[in-house]
């Protein structure tokens, strides 16, 4: 019996606090995504067979009024690993191995009103433009294993970041993050979008402080279009010094499509090239894969990539977002995996507004 009135208690506790909260104008989401796969990966010299987390991740996000018409707004947001290795989750390299979280993703507090947001916290650097357009995000042949194989940011720490309100379609966003004591090592973000209909396009500047006279600089246009049958897009990205070495300069482009089958199939392929200023220093990636949607939440895939490299370079093919990266062997080499895979998204409405 005494155990019976305490739980009633509790319960009745929490539903007050809620309660109250939700008085105050507090929305509350918790949401999360779960991506598994089961990989065979052959660096270019051997093969194996991985069971991977890619990218999984859960989250707390929200807001609540301050003042009339101004909210603050949350999002503290980690990555989870489901199968134990931790450090090669697909989130970032953390130090984590045999825990269920592993490294903060997108997380951050701020303000947000007629003016646009005022966000502090950890926020995307390549990631504002890598997934305009990538149809094999956090799969074998993301995009990511090329436009950010060069060591540009996929996320900067220690933000600030300024982004307007949806003025017709446009919006854009400014980020910074400061140099924090070492000399040189500012990062600058500034990303712009514009969506009508079927149509989206954006471009994106980034300088990355390397600590040494020249930073590296990226710049990239996107561009797609997509119904309810089809999608086709692509992008362009020039960095340019990279590493904060003179002349090291580097050109990608990419273009694919989609094609929407019966009631949750989808057909993709998608192809990216790259060309550095040194000799022998480009590469290739070919990725085809067929998704099925089982409902809004879960989707079943599977996945083939492979990435040709020239003989001073080592891009990979299951690198970006995905865990169990094997990377190629060595300069030369041409990576390649296949993967089968299953995602689980979802969200909660604690405190709906």
């Amino acid at each position: 019996m005494r155990i019976r009135i305490i739980t009633s208690t509790a319960v009745s506790l929490v539903a007050g606090l809620f309660a109250t909260q939700g008085a105050y104008g507090l929305t509350l989401d918790i949401w999360g995504v779960g991506h598994v796969s089961v990989d065979r990966a052959d660096n270019g010299a051997e093969s194996s067979t991985y069971v991977a987390s890619n990218s999984s991740r859960l989250a707390v996000s929200g807001d609540q009024d301050v003042v009339d018409g101004l909210l603050a707004v949350f999002q503290y947001e980690s990555g989870v690993d489901l199968t134990g290795r931790g450090e090669n989750d697909g989130n970032g390299g953390a130090s984590s191995s045999g825990q269920l979280f592993t490294r903060t993703r997108d997380a951050f507090v701020g303000l947000s009103g007629g003016f646009g947001k005022l966000l502090i916290g950890r926020l995307g650097g390549l990631n504002q433009w890598n997934y305009d357009y990538n149809l094999f995000a956090d799969q074998v042949g993301d995009l990511g294993n090329i436009w950010g194989g060069s060591g540009l940011f996929g996320r900067v720490d220690n933000t600030i970041q300024y982004a307007t309100p949806d003025i017709g379609g446009f919006k854009a966003a400014l980020t910074y993050a400061p140099e924090e004591g070492v000399d040189d090592t500012q990062v600058y973000v500034v990303k712009a979008d514009y969506g009508t209909g079927g149509v989206k396009v954006g471009a994106a500047y980034m300088s990355q402080g390397t600590g040494m006279p020249d930073e590296h600089t990226a710049f990239a246009l996107t561009g797609s279009y997509g119904t309810d049958k089809f999608s086709i897009g692509g992008g362009y990205q020039d960095e340019k010094d990279i590493g904060g070495t003179s002349g090291n300069d580097r050109d990608s482009f990419t273009i694919g499509a989609s094609v929407n089958v019966g009631p949750g199939g989808v057909f993709k392929g998608q192809y990216t090239k790259t060309s550095g200023s040194g000799s022998e220093s480009d590469a290739n990636q070919w990725a085809v894969g067929f998704d099925y949607n089982l409902n809004d939440n879960a989707t079943v895939y599977i996945a083939y990539a492979k990435t040709s490299n020239d003989a001073t370079v080592a891009f990979s093919a299951n690198n970006y977002g995905h865990g169990d990266n094997i990377g190629a062997a060595g300069p030369g080499l041409n990576p390649n995996a296949v993967s089968a895979g299953f995602v689980y998204k979802f969200k909660a409405g604690v405190l709906p507004r």
